[in-house]
């Protein structure tokens, strides 16, 4: 009988805990400080979507290029402030932190701003071998924004691979085309790999990163450049400095016979496995004797009087590699045959050299840029000359 009066004393002291609980929770939820917490949570959330929607753009930007809206909005500004008086090929803007560092300066709207990195410089190029971050997989600029709100940040590692082209799987061939029934032509293939070739060659402006972000010790007696310098071929370095160079973007100098292959243009784009590779040793025809005295095709020694020499000056190959004749000259890797490792058809030769063809190849020891650091195997340029320019590309390897 007791035990059954203390049930409703139960049932009543339950009940009043219940309801101090939810006034206890009530009052919490609607108190001042839950209320700052709740709209600090908001804010933030805000904050971030801003930064996630600007990040988003600075992207496209970095990707469009010269065909973004922005970049035609401040143009003029933006190369006044560059000291860029003369044309270059203004695909080079893609991938290329100029851009950045012009909407950072001229986009007065925006509700955010860049972070300085170090100094003056908006970004930093890390590598694996300059920054300790374990899931970094390759080679950028990084950027940091900060939201003009909040004074939150977000980093912003953007690629550079903008300017690289995919050399299509297929069986290639090496050098000029061998004639005869007891030679054998030298025959390759990239089935097993993806290569990825720079598309132009290696400016002064992406040199500059080299000597601002790399090693010291790799970039001893190097200048920056600035101007209309920025977008012309690097020329100053040594073969050495040019395979560090490589390396610091996580690459290697380009290999003769994936030049070779990137620039002879194929009988039949859709038969990947030849029975033979016929070549012609102009990169815009399959017809072998079908050569064109034309500055948009081959820079050669007349062509300064008509046009000045810029960067991606000739037309691109069927893979996409501007300036594969004339211009600068260009070295590359050559684990075939290590003397020929020069392409030699540039301005220094008339339309008339034989030095204009595909697949045949000078020589260079990479020490020095005079003469006798040349081997033109007897074909020397009719011009004296106190300092050659040699250019250079990067390529990289993938399974």
């Amino acid at each position: 009988m007791r035990e059954f009066k203390r049930r409703p004393l139960i049932i009543l002291s339950l009940s009043i805990c219940a309801v101090l609980i939810v006034a206890l929770w009530f009052f919490y939820q609607n108190s001042p400080k839950n209320n700052s917490k709740a709209e600090q949570f908001v804010q933030e959330k805000a904050a971030l979507e801003r930064l996630i929607q600007n990040s988003s753009e600075i992207h496209r930007l970095w990707t469009e290029g010269e065909d973004s809206r922005e970049w035609n909005s401040w143009k003029n500004e933006c190369l006044k402030s560059k000291k860029i008086d003369t044309a270059f090929d203004e695909s080079l803007l893609r991938c290329n932190p100029m851009l950045i560092e012009c909407l950072a300066a001229f986009n007065k709207k925006a509700d955010y701003q860049f972070v300085k990195q170090n100094g003056d410089k908006l970004y930093r190029y890390v590598t694996k071998s300059n920054i300790s971050h374990t899931h970094l997989s390759g080679t950028g600029y990084l950027f940091t924004i900060e939201d003009n709100q909040s004074k939150k940040r977000l980093n912003l590692l953007l690629a550079d691979n903008c300017q690289e082209v995919f050399l299509q799987n297929r069986a290639y061939a090496y050098g000029e085309e061998v004639q005869g029934k007891d030679v054998e032509d030298y025959r390759f293939d990239n089935f097993n790999q993806n290569v990825y070739i720079d598309r132009h060659l290696v400016t002064n402006a992406e040199v500059n990163d080299w000597i601002e972000f790399g090693n010291d010790d790799f970039t001893k007696g190097l200048q920056k450049k600035s101007g209309d310098d920025l977008f012309l071929p690097a020329t100053d370095l040594k073969e050495e400095q040019m395979m560090n160079y490589c390396s610091f973007r996580g690459k290697q100098l380009l290999l003769a016979h994936y030049f070779d292959a990137a620039t002879f243009l194929p009988m039949d784009l859709n038969e990947v496995l030849p029975v033979k590779n016929s070549r012609s040793p102009y990169y815009w025809t399959k017809k072998k004797s079908d050569f064109k005295p034309d500055c948009d095709l081959i820079y050669a020694q007349e062509c300064p009087a008509k046009k000045p020499f810029r960067l991606n000056a000739t037309s691109p190959t069927w893979a996409g590699l501007t300036d594969a004749m004339g211009g600068v000259m260009e070295v590359f890797r050559n684990p075939i045959d290590p003397e020929s490792n020069l392409k030699a058809s540039s301005f220094y030769f008339n339309f008339k050299s034989q030095w204009h063809r595909l697949g045949f190849r000078a020589g260079w020891d990479g020490d020095g840029f005079e003469l006798r650091h040349f081997d033109f195997k007897g074909f020397n340029p009719e011009i004296t000359i106190d300092k050659f320019q040699v250019g250079f590309r990067c390529m990289r390897e993938s399974k």
